[in-house]
């Protein structure tokens, strides 16, 4: 039963997210042109043998996603959205320079950048004693690392604060110090794998397999404070970092990522729940630290409108930058926000990858915003949450710059 179950799984998925339509650049775009091959509308799926399943995407969302990446114009971009109550995909998107979109949104083939720093946090809470209020001075980090970034800061220039605000504000040279003073290359590594990286995501019970994120952790010290702010040696997939979010907003319980629903066979008995990847103060932890993104950190802008009221006002969202660029010499940057909200109460995970050009429109913190506003007006917030596709975007960029 299982088998027949997982071959018309497949049957359904792989045909919705094969095809593609191109997209061609406006007259003058200095970028590449893009094409699109991403899960079709709902209502287009196939329907399987039997007949029972149907598409866990929400159309809507699919709608906002295409235009939010179209309007964007990266040289490839993706997003990711599902609920982490159940696992369902709610958007799954993909803009591309050539190649397979499924790919885009299911390999690992883009660095990590600052989002790894939630990996390093992670261990950091599950190894070693460091809490929120612990202070931590440093002095300088902000475009790499350096060996005096390893020891704590001294003297003129240097800057103290709590712990708490160093993911918010993606402080490299704290994540630095702080894995070399208290971890070892073991912890980093095995909390990474246990989170998913090196190993199979599976979608569908199965019938079709993403990469969560690949990591390689260095021996010497300094590549190893690099690795740990997220400067070198991991990546991520937008399927995979969408679902390094929701085990947080989860409280580190895992769950199964669906593409399609299927009615339960009654001859089935249910598993037992499986166990927590990390502990539910770690979650608790990580999630007050993500929170300070939006409220005072890396996203601060983007969530705040010109007038300076919130894009989303009584809607607490917790959520990680990252911003990265290739050291081979390529005039590109690559550009993630990944988070969920409610914070406390999550709804909604949102995973959102941009590979842009010298010259580039939006930022991924930008998208992530206006996918969340489209999720919350349809979701009992249309009075408070304005429509983002009924304003000329303020927030445009000219020219890409490390951020």
């Amino acid at each position: 039963m299982r088998l027949r179950q997982h071959l018309g799984r497949l049957a359904l998925l792989l045909p919705a997210i094969a095809g593609g339509t191109a997209i061609a650049a406006p007259r003058g775009e200095a970028t590449a042109t893009a094409t699109e091959a991403a899960p079709p509308k709902a209502a287009s799926l196939p329907s399987a043998p039997s007949g029972r399943a149907r598409s866990t995407l929400d159309p809507s969302l699919e709608r906002a996603a295409e235009r939010l990446l179209r309007g964007a114009k990266p040289v490839q971009g993706a997003i990711v959205a599902l609920d982490p109550r159940t696992g369902r995909l709610l958007a799954f998107r993909a803009l591309t320079a050539g190649g397979s979109s499924l790919d885009v949104l299911t390999q690992a083939r883009l660095p990590a950048a600052s989002l790894f720093k939630v990996v390093t946090t992670t261990a950091l809470f599950e190894s070693t004693s460091l809490g929120l209020q612990d202070r931590i001075c440093i002095n300088g980090g902000v475009h790499g690392i350096e060996r005096r970034h390893l020891e704590p800061a001294r003297g003129p220039g240097r800057e103290c604060g709590p712990f708490a605000w160093a993911l918010g504000h993606s402080k490299n040279a704290v994540f630095a110090q702080l894995a070399t003073r208290l971890l070892t290359r073991d912890d980093l590594l095995s909390t990474a794998e246990r989170l998913g990286f090196n190993d199979k995501l599976p979608l569908d019970d199965g019938a079709q397999f993403a990469e969560l994120g690949k990591l390689s952790v260095p021996y010497n010290d300094l590549d190893f404070a690099r690795a740990a702010a997220g400067f070198q040696d991991s990546s991520l997939s937008p399927v995979g970092a969408a679902y390094l979010m929701t085990l947080i907003a989860r409280g580190g319980a895992p769950v199964a990522l669906r593409l399609h629903d299927t009615p339960d066979d009654p001859t089935e008995t249910s598993e037992p729940p499986a166990p927590l990847v990390f502990s539910a103060r770690t979650a608790r932890l990580l999630t007050r630290m993500l929170e300070v993104t939006v409220e005072t950190g890396t996203s601060r802008r983007a969530f705040t409108a010109p007038d300076g009221k919130r894009y989303l006002p009584s809607i607490r969202v917790a959520g990680k930058t990252g911003t990265l660029r290739p050291g081979n010499g390529e005039d590109t940057m690559t550009s993630w926000f990944v988070g969920f909200a409610p914070s406390r109460s999550p709804e909604i995970v949102v995973s959102v990858m941009l590979v842009n050009g010298h010259t580039y429109r939006r930022k991924a913190n930008q998208l992530a915003r206006d996918l969340l506003r489209t999720y919350f007006r349809a979701h009992g917030h249309a009075q408070s949450v304005t429509d983002p596709f009924d304003e000329v975007p303020s927030d445009a960029l000219a020219a890409a710059g490390p951020r």
